[in-house]
């Protein structure tokens, strides 16, 4: 974790190093203190919407509910279908708010269990804070007994192959998850403002939040992000709806053609293949984790692929 925060937090230093002639350690302070100040904006702007959306769709679950039985009262006389659905819905229904239930009490359950887990997250979030202070002042010497250390345990040569690959990985990295990220925020910025001033759909900002969040994704990201507006747009009627999905279209359309090349250009060099493949089995072996660092170790991989067969290649050539 201090590894990573000192990774993400290095290049607003480095920015602050060359405007300013301040003090490392300043440097450093000021920089976390304008990432804390962004941090505390954003949970105010987005924490609120998103618990008074939650507690909105909570209570309109009744409603819901209400609305699916007055639909299969009203045609359960005139299709014989439903006559034999109706009980397998019903028990599935059952079976269903069981698990809730079971689930709640579990959770209730094991409350304590959570609030340590919470305690432990946030002492490692603290101390990840305080140790990536530490390898920021003292980043030059730390790079430089690495690379000291290659010399003494491998070749010249092996060495300058590792190095060159730990940089490779760096600007990979680097490049894909900032380009990434500031594609996903242009599109969550456009995604409220059609929501809100556009399409005039309620709960807005927490479903522009979603939109933002989802495509980071690549490829999958457009078509999770959809699903919630259109949703939560039914309720408005299925005309609104439709807009709704015509609109993210549209967005996802000038965000690939458009915005997307024009923010991140062709930062991993990656066929549709290569991401989609990179991104089910990210997912599957590691999750949420997996599915948004699965394109950039592709991309590193198959870099290493292409120098070792270039290599190969110009090997048997020369012969």
């Amino acid at each position: 974790m201090a590894i990573l925060f000192a990774l993400l937090i290095n290049p607003l230093v480095i920015f602050f190093e060359k405007k300013f002639k301040f003090y490392k350690i300043i440097n450093i302070f000021i920089s976390y203190i304008i990432i804390f100040i962004i941090f505390i904006i954003v949970a105010n702007i987005f924490i609120p919407s998103i618990i008074y959306t939650l507690n909105t769709l909570i209570k309109e679950i009744p409603h819901y509910i209400s609305m699916v039985e007055d639909f299969l009262n009203n045609h359960l006389n005139q299709t014989d279908i439903l006559e034999v659905l109706i009980p397998h819905i019903q028990n599935n229904i059952n079976l269903i708010l069981k698990e809730v239930i079971n689930v709640f009490s579990k959770t209730s359950s094991d409350f304590m269990i959570y609030i340590f887990s919470l305690t432990s997250l946030l002492f490692n979030i603290i101390m990840g804070i305080i140790l990536s202070i530490y390898m920021l002042y003292d980043k030059q010497n730390i790079c430089q007994g690495c690379k000291n250390l290659l010399y003494c345990i491998t070749t010249k040569n092996k060495a300058k192959s590792i190095i060159d690959f730990f940089a490779m990985c760096h600007d990979i990295f680097y490049h894909y998850i900032i380009g990434r990220v500031l594609d996903s925020i242009i599109i969550g910025i456009l995604a409220f403002i059609g929501f809100k001033f556009i399409l005039n759909i309620d709960n807005s900002l927490f479903l522009s939040f979603i939109i933002f969040l989802t495509n980071i994704i690549p490829y999958f990201g457009p078509f999770l992000g959809a699903i919630p507006p259109v949703a939560m747009s039914l309720i408005q009627g299925p005309v609104k709806a439709f807009w709704v999905l015509i609109f993210i279209f549209i967005l996802q359309q000038i965000d690939g053609n458009i915005i997307g090349p024009k923010v991140m250009g062709d930062q991993v060099g990656l066929s549709p293949l290569w991401i989609i493949s990179a991104v089910l089995l990210g997912g599957s072996l590691f999750g949420i984790i997996g599915v948004f660092l699965s394109v950039p170790i592709a991309a590193v991989i198959k870099s290493c692929i292409d120098k070792y067969i270039e290599k190969r290649l110009y090997i048997k050539d020369s012969k």
